[in-house]
């Protein structure tokens, strides 16, 4: 018998497809952007809410330091949220001069799960994440992840999945968003040199599969009931 919830979708829906960045990615961005998408041959991701605790202005600042590094890497920009703060995100790429930014608005989990596969990292810098099932759903796809260090990330992201950049006590100023952002570069550039999808992408699944998956969660229930029972 399963848990509904969360859990269920990890291994039938969140674990590699096998899909590539050419030819799979242009499916999902609006007409308008597919220029961009046709240079693209590495994916960094992003998955949130448009909210200011989610920290998409550090992104942003971030991608246009990795972008210019890597002339073949791209970012998709997953989610949406009101109006105007849609409207503040895409006018600040614009504004930073983001080539190969593409949003794709709020996506279901099928195709969030082909994002994170054709992904060379995930990317989520929220402050203080209540848990980060976002982590999860991307590391069962096969893609490291970089996040802070704070919040519901901190209990399990380790250096074997990816690593949690320090936190900016001024994340609410442009200057502190900025440097927040060049701290998210500066690891999303180490991941692309050192080729974490190669090096950890193996392991993150199995991270996820012995700690997270539907099995992993009812045995931990079985043993805890065991302990509980005396047996």
């Amino acid at each position: 018998m399963a848990i509904a919830g969360p859990w269920t979708t990890l291994g039938s829906t969140f674990c590699p497809k096998g899909t590539p960045v050419a030819g799979d990615l242009s499916k999902h961005p609006a007409e308008e952007d597919q220029p961009k998408v046709a240079s693209m041959k590495r994916l960094v991701t992003f998955v949130g809410k448009f909210a200011d605790w989610k920290r998409l202005d550090a992104v942003l600042y971030a991608a246009k330091e990795y972008e210019a590094k890597f002339p073949d890497v791209g970012t998709a920009i997953v989610g949406t949220g009101p109006p105007d703060a849609v409207e503040k995100y895409h006018t600040m790429a614009k504004t930073l001069g983001l080539e190969r930014t593409v949003f794709l608005g709020p996506k279901g989990q099928d195709v969030l799960a082909e994002l994170f596969s054709m992904s060379e990292v995930g990317m989520f810098p929220s402050y203080k994440e209540p848990f980060g099932m976002v982590f999860i759903e991307c590391m069962a796809c096969g893609c490291p992840t970089i996040g802070a260090n704070s919040g519901g990330p901190t209990e399990f992201v380790k250096p074997e999945q990816g690593v949690l950049i320090e936190e900016e006590p001024e994340w609410h100023s442009d200057e502190g968003m900025q440097r927040l952002g060049g701290k998210v570069a500066a690891q999303v550039i180490k991941a692309l040199e050192e080729d974490w999808k190669k090096t950890k992408g193996a392991g993150c699944v199995d991270f996820v599969t012995k700690n997270f998956s539907t099995v992993a969660q009812v045995e931990g229930m079985l043993a805890n009931m065991k302990e509980w029972s005396g047996a």
